[in-house]
């Protein structure tokens, strides 16, 4: 029986109790800012084979952490450092941390070999590449098997069930024992219309409560010291995951399992976990992906489409969080989006990393609004529109069209870059975007006579700091560079004029440092 994992992990060796080598390999999502595998399972000192394969196309690593450690607290006061952080190559220097990977280039792939730690425990990863750690972590479980079935013995019964029949009533026509101690359906004398008790001993390592798992092909249940845990009744084939749980003292408990086998194929499953130790295989077969399907998640229709940008921008209109019901989302090569609403007429949000999963609204044809996929998502202003007379910003609720304006569509240039085209009044606006270093260079052009007075407002915020020619917006999270911006209360304007140009950046953005791998 192989190493059980939470999700998929390919393991090399059999019995828990001799295992001593596994292997698992990890990948990253594209434009996902994930693990493929958030949870691992691995026994208390195996040798561990690990290979990390980086499928996106931003760079990623993996480092395993002390049981109970913050890891975005980690990662957020490696970050205070930068520089520091940078020379390491974006791995912490904290005693917690007792593995990590390089930081891998797009495409490349390392291994990691190392004995897994002797103390049971969670042990969180994490990615500590900057921004990633809030999504882009997992748990690798250190733990043993539970015991297996001890004087495990077999019934068989002659007899023709659409259900399970009551089997103490009825005289068994062979018995026997099992010697290995695991249940299997092997009985070359019986293809078709039999049915067969499985009685043995269990032993519960400690008093906690155990969860147990029951499929068949046909019907099954299963108890405990006489009392029924799990139930899988009537014709069918294996499937469903039964569970049932059950509180049990340290000691010996009775296991009983009882299955029927109709016509067909005949398959009979049993597993159990609890008091600290992993998923315990207690029969020979056990279905394909069973330890996936026994989380008992609903499927998140949210997320499973991202939209990947490649050479070019890649444009999404729907209901994005932020940018209310006509939000228009721009993915730009260089991991950064923006999305610009058509009703404030105004860029809403500016993020980094992956761009927006389409998963929502394609799968449900709605679900309401779709987040950003990436991090560091800003919104530079309060959901306005851009321009104002006298610093008289009217404040708009989510949905609500912005007076004054009239919105005129966007334009894509042969790049595909778009420009968004407005009316406010009587001025012709066209408002682009260009992605370039991590940067964004917003170009507003303005035709027609700007009325006495007129503001446009780059950004709103408790807190806009200036910093040598720039200005710093909420503690720093997002600089902006405008000539002629200027302080006015909470909001950085400058006044409306035929063309304004604003660059938006990200401080100590890593996109700024060249990528050079650790030695």
């Amino acid at each position: 029986m192989r190493i059980a994992t939470l999700l998929t992990a390919a393991l090399l060796a059999a019995p828990f109790a001799h295992a001593q080598q596994v292997a698992i390999t990890i990948k990253t999502l594209r434009a996902q800012m994930r693990y493929d595998l958030s949870d691992i399972t691995v026994p208390p000192g195996a040798k561990v084979k690990l290979t990390l394969e980086n499928t996106d196309d931003m760079p990623h690593n993996i480092a395993f952490c002390d049981p109970s450690t913050d890891v975005v607290a980690l990662c957020a006061k490696m970050m205070e450092k930068p520089e520091e952080a940078l020379k390491r190559n974006w791995a912490p220097d904290d005693k917690r941390v007792w593995l990590h990977s390089k930081t891998l280039d797009p495409k490349a792939t390392e291994v990691l070999e190392f004995t897994a730690p002797a103390k049971t425990g969670v042990y969180p990863y994490v990615c500590t590449f900057p921004g990633h750690a809030m999504q882009m972590q997992g748990k690798m479980h250190v733990a043993a098997e539970a015991p297996k079935l001890t004087a495990l013995k077999f019934a068989v019964y002659n007899g023709d069930w659409k259900e399970l029949p009551d089997f103490s009533k009825l005289t068994p026509h062979r018995e026997g024992a099992i010697d290995d101690g695991v249940i299997d359906l092997k009985f070359d004398d019986y293809k078709n219309e039999y049915g067969v008790v499985f009685t043995g001993t269990l032993r519960a390592p400690k008093a906690a409560t155990y969860t147990f798992y029951i499929t068949s092909d046909d019907g099954s249940r299963l108890l405990i010291d006489g009392k029924e845990i799990a139930k899988f009744d009537g014709i069918h084939p294996a499937g469903d995951i039964k569970e049932g749980k059950a509180k049990l003292d340290a000691g010996e408990h009775q296991f009983r399992l009882e299955f029927f086998q109709a016509g067909g194929g005949a398959e009979i499953f049993a597993a159990w976990e609890g008091g600290g130790f992993t998923k315990t295989v207690l029969s020979k077969w056990q279905p394909k992906g069973w330890e996936s399907s026994t989380k008992g998640k609903k499927e998140d229709k949210s997320v499973g489409l991202p939209l990947a940008v490649g050479n070019e921008p890649v444009i999404y209109r729907n209901f994005i969080a932020g940018a209310g019901n006509r939000g228009i989302g721009v993915g730009f090569p260089g991991d950064v989006n923006i999305a610009w609403s058509a009703e404030s007429m105004n860029l809403a949000l500016a993020w980094r990393g992956a761009f927006i999963d389409a998963a929502r609204h394609w799968r449900d044809r709605g679900g309401g609004p779709q987040p950003p996929l990436g991090y560091d998502v800003i919104r530079p202003a309060e959901l306005s529109p851009p321009f104002a007379i006298g610093a008289q910003w009217p404040a708009l609720a989510e949905s609500e069209r912005a007076p004054g304006y009239t919105w005129r569509g966007y334009r894509l240039d042969a790049k595909r870059v778009p420009t968004f085209e407005y009316e406010w009044q009587g001025v012709k606006v066209s408002d682009r975007f260009d992605a370039s270093g991590g940067k964004l260079t917003r170009t507003l052009k303005l035709d027609g006579r700007i009325p006495n007075g007129a503001l446009f407002r780059l950004a709103s915020a408790e807190k806009i700091t200036p910093h040598d020619a720039t200005f710093l917006v909420e503690d720093g999270r997002l600089e902006i560079a405008a000539d002629g911006a200027k302080l006015d209360g909470k909001n950085l304007v400058l006044p409306a004029r035929a063309q304004i140009v604003v660059t938006y950046s990200w401080p100590g953005d890593h996109a700024h440092h060249s990528h050079t791998p650790a030695k």
